[in-house]
Parts: C-alpha cells; sequence; structure tokens
C-alpha cells in the first residue's frame, strides 16, 4: 500500500513525554499510539500525516496506521534539533 501524506508541518512542536522504547517486531502503529509515542495529541499526528511528516497507510477495514519508521524518524529528527 502507498503512504498517504504531502507537504510540510508549520509551527507544529513535538515533544515525548517520556523516553520511547524501540519497538521490536512492529511496522506500525495506530493513530493514538503515534500520539502517545510523540507526546501530542491525535489532532497534531494527523496534522503531521497531512503535512508528510508521518507515512501511514489504510487497511483493508479503512483504519489508518502509521509506520514505526516514519515515528521514529520524526523524533530523531527533533532530538537532533534540541
Amino acid at each position: 500500500m502507498e503512504p498517504v501524506g504531502g507537504g510540510r508541518a508549520e509551527g507544529v512542536t513535538v515533544r515525548p513525554v517520556k523516553p520511547v522504547k524501540p519497538v521490536k517486531n512492529v511496522r506500525s502503529v495506530l493513530v493514538e499510539q503515534a500520539a502517545q509515542l510523540l507526546g501530542v495529541s491525535r489532532r497534531t499526528v494527523y496534522y503531521l500525516i497531512r503535512d508528510g511528516q508521518l507515512l501511514t497507510f489504510r487497511t483493508r477495514c479503512g483504519s489508518r496506521r502509521v509506520f514505526i519508521e516514519s515515528v521514529e524518524r520524526l523524533l530523531r529528527d527533533k532530538e537532533k534539533q534540541t
């Protein structure tokens, strides 16, 4: 399935609320789980998806899942900036 999203988020600050443990053997997470990992609201996750900072796919039943690699990449990028 193809990733969904494009563009750039403006003024979005991502701050983890606690250290994030590496996720093993998991390729994707729910939007709510991505929000918890990033320390942001679900709405912010949807903005990040819309702006192309998080990559997602839709399951057969229509739910949206976030690729864990894109969550980890965003966390690494934000960590480098601080």
